[in-house]
């Protein structure tokens, strides 16, 4: 009886310390907005990555291009003022409210074949498209993961766009990433990320969105929307994947969560909008056991 008393009280406490998280956070982003209401001439900038310290693993068009752009930061206004100064403590505390709020396109076939150079032309939100920043997404933290030595493959619906169309699902908000290895806030892929503007956080499992740091926030930036909610910005999900012995894999968020070894290695490779990605060995096995034999066939979100 008294452990189950005991346990009782963990649940509590541990139930108690989530509400409280919540609404002291949902507290912070109410005080900004009051703050800026009463001073509505306030405004700030991040002090965004310099391009010209940043060491890229590539030396793609792409990298030369935007290190010559050199935009000036984005000026927030009213309660985004958060955004400009967030501790790194509240930066993982607003988990998706950190994310720099951006709009776009998601409808096929405008979006169909949407990359990441697209963002270095001028565009509006009725130009944009949601693939293009995850493309970016998707390129930017493969590259970093690899060189730390964590294996990225890509699954689930990054793996579904490039088998279908060699390209991003248009529709979609977010691109996936399995990995290798542990990753943590601190440690050399986390730093890496952020150093090159993006915001790495921890909510049910590893996520990257564009931090209000990022060289092309400016351009990217939706001052007419709210702060980011969840699931409602372009982001990149990451799920852990481990060798548990010679016959079996897991891998996070797959259906039935293991997957036969020789369904994954040795590694195959597909292409997204003409750049090689390491996938499972066998793609078709995993999404059939993912979508459905009818995995081909295009389910836009309702």
């Amino acid at each position: 009886m008294l452990v189950f008393v005991t346990l009782l009280l963990i649940v509590v406490v541990g139930v108690d310390i989530a509400l409280e998280r919540n609404i002291l956070i949902t507290q912070f982003l109410r005080d900004s907005a009051v703050n800026s209401v009463r001073d509505e001439g306030f405004t700030c900038s991040p002090t965004t990555v310099n391009t010209s310290s940043i060491e890229y693993h590539s030396r793609h068009r792409y990298y030369t291009l935007m290190k010559g752009m050199n935009l000036p930061p984005p000026v927030f206004r009213a309660n985004h003022t958060v955004l400009c100064n967030a501790s790194d403590s509240l930066k993982n505390d607003l988990a998706y409210g950190y994310c720099l709020p951006i709009s776009g396109r998601k409808d096929a076939p405008f979006c169909a074949g949407a990359d990441r150079m697209d963002l270095l032309t001028q565009q509006s939100r009725g130009t944009r498209c949601y693939a293009s920043v995850l493309h970016m997404l998707l390129v930017e933290v493969c590259e970093e993961l690899q060189a730390f030595g964590r294996t990225p493959l890509v699954v689930f619906g990054s793996l579904l766009g490039a088998v279908r169309n060699g390209s991003m699902i248009p529709f979609t908000e977010d691109t996936d990433i399995a990995y290798s290895g542990e990753l943590s806030e601190d440690d050399e892929v986390g730093r890496a990320l952020v150093q090159k503007g993006y915001h790495f956080f921890f909510l049910n499992i590893w996520r990257v969105c564009v931090a209000p740091t990022h060289p092309l926030a400016a351009s990217l930036y939706g001052s007419t929307l709210p702060i980011a909610q969840a699931y409602k910005i372009p982001y990149l999900d990451l799920y852990a994947m481990e060798q548990l012995n010679d016959t079996t894999w897991t891998i996070e968020g797959y259906r039935g969560d293991t997957i036969p070894a020789d369904k994954v290695q040795p590694f195959s490779q597909v292409t997204i909008n003409g750049l090689p990605f390491d996938t499972v060995h066998d793609p078709n096995y995993f999404l059939e056991e993912m979508y459905g034999d009818d995995y081909m066939v295009p389910k836009p979100r309702g």
